[in-house]
């Protein structure tokens, strides 16, 4: 009888979703990208969660199999250890804020006869910051594992981070913002989320003229790819942005590189030259993730290998 785990990346827009082996390794026909509903209510979304996890176990071929645990990847804020989600203000998750998901989804699921009969006697059900798990995916199967000394950032709707050091992540130290969070960092005239994160990119197409459809971000990336100058120039201050807010960061913590991942890595070749500039006088590599939810697959793989030893 073979083991597997199901993994999600959870995001205000799509939620992605895989199985992996007892390996940490993806079962090829699992990858799966679904609807998040994130403004749904509380029952409708539960339902939703639950109905994602019974849809990843039929795509189970193994005609003998047991599930040992699910693995959440999921924004913040959010109390990981509990499984409690606080999240509100942000339009995504605010129907479930102060909702216990772990023993939510632990009830409901128990009800779904078909997949109660498939659970291990350890299932488990963990949370963690999604780019924490990116960063430990990273080290695992990515860029990361090339140095030692590593910071991670997932750029989207905000700006996500985790600092590792030899592979292990590094949240209360002198040397990094608490919890190896720099969304909430002084920067400019407000803090670093505003200007690192899709809202910062739609801020400089307005300040460059754009208006309407042309402030979404995915056009503007194709125009500039398309040699649209004006739209070209937006992405190149957002390069320029990354590196201004990275400064301070490689002056405390003295990477060997920065990891960047998270949809904006689609676009590299728009912002990533203008970034290296900003940071020229530093000894630091800059890199993209090659697949940010694969990598944040790994890193949930490996978060619930470590929880299965504690429990055992």
């Amino acid at each position: 009888m073979r083991n597997y785990a199901i993994v999600f990346d959870v995001g205000g827009l799509f939620i992605k979703s895989a199985v992996v082996n007892d390996q940490g390794r993806l079962v090829p026909g699992t990858y799966m990208i679904y609807p998040a509903k994130s403004k749904e209510s509380k029952e409708q979304l539960l339902g939703h969660l639950v109905d994602l996890v019974k849809q990843q176990t039929n795509r189970i071929m193994d005609r003998s199999f047991r599930v040992e645990g699910i693995g959440y990847a999921f924004p913040g804020p959010f109390d990981y250890e509990r499984g409690i989600s606080y999240i509100r203000a942000v339009d995504k998750f605010e129907a479930i804020y102060g909702v216990n998901l772990r023993e939510e989804l632990a009830h409901r699921l128990a009800q779904e006869s078909a997949f109660a009969a498939k659970r291990s006697p350890g299932f488990h059900i963990v949370f963690e910051n999604d780019a924490n798990l990116f960063a430990l995916g990273e080290y695992e199967a990515g860029k990361a594992g090339r140095y030692a000394k590593t910071l991670c950032l997932t750029i989207g709707t905000g700006a996500g981070s985790a600092f590792l050091e030899r592979g292990e992540l590094v949240k209360d130290r002198p040397d990094v913002p608490a919890n190896g969070w720099i969304y909430n960092q002084p920067f400019r005239d407000s803090v670093v989320d505003d200007y690192v994160s899709k809202r910062g990119i739609v801020r400089l197409l307005e300040e460059a003229g754009f208006d309407g459809d042309d402030l979404d971000v995915k056009n503007a990336a194709e125009r500039a790819k398309g040699g649209d100058e004006r739209a070209a120039e937006v992405f190149r201050r957002f390069g320029a942005t990354i590196g201004e807010m990275l400064l301070p960061f490689l002056r405390s913590f003295r990477p060997e590189a920065v990891v960047i991942g998270g949809q904006i890595v689609k676009s590299k070749e728009l912002f990533l030259d203008s970034a290296r500039e900003a940071v020229r006088d530093y000894p630091v590599a800059l890199e993209v993730s090659d697949e940010t939810s694969i990598s944040t697959f790994a890193g949930v793989s490996r978060l619930l290998q470590q929880q299965k030893k504690v429990t055992k």
